[in-house]
């Protein structure tokens, strides 16, 4: 005995309907073969679909790395050419080295919001616009650093090349707040 569902509408809809709709018979075997065929694209899917998604991780991974490493301000933090390299991985570890040296660390998560501006078969540029006013600069006694630079929404251009099988960030350019 198998189980058959008619469904149709919004999702809220299939949600509620689909329940009442579902009825319980005995379907043959040639008739469970056709409900489970698989559905057919309707349309072409983006062939850069699956680069855009690895260029993105690439960032986002990046920043993790970063968020990793400051926790402790880790300028040699083994992780950080995970995803970065030249001078995206320079302005990393000197921020991080910078923060080592006056005993802060960094604590929260930045809210990112990339998007591939431009996509090329090796290269590819991020554009984002980086909230973080959530990602701040704690001093050795585990109190937030008054003063510095101000938080806020800061323009972020990323440029990331392939190489060696893998995406990495190699340019990073994070501009003041509220440039966006």
């Amino acid at each position: 005995m198998w189980r058959r569902c008619a469904l149709a509408g919004s999702l809220g809809t299939v949600m509620i309907v689909g329940l009442a709709a579902c009825q319980s018979s005995d379907v043959s075997q040639e008739s469970r073969a056709k409900s489970v065929e698989a559905p057919r694209s309707t349309g072409p899917l983006d062939p850069q679909s699956s680069t855009r998604q690895a260029v993105l991780a690439t960032y986002h991974g990046m920043w993790q790395d970063f968020r990793h490493a400051g926790r402790t301000a880790d300028w040699d933090h083994p992780d950080l050419d995970d995803h970065a390299t030249g001078d995206a991985e320079v302005v990393l570890r000197h921020g991080l080295y910078l923060a080592h040296t006056k005993d802060q660390v960094l604590k929260g998560e930045p809210r990112l919001q990339p998007s591939v501006s431009e996509l090329k078969a090796k290269s590819a540029t991020i554009v984002d616009c980086v909230d973080d006013t959530a990602f701040l600069i704690y001093g050795g006694n585990g109190k937030p650093v008054k003063g510095g630079d101000p938080t806020g929404r800061h323009r972020t251009t990323a440029g990331l090349v392939f190489h060696d099988d893998s995406w990495y960030v190699t340019t990073f350019v994070f501009r003041e707040a509220g440039t966006c």
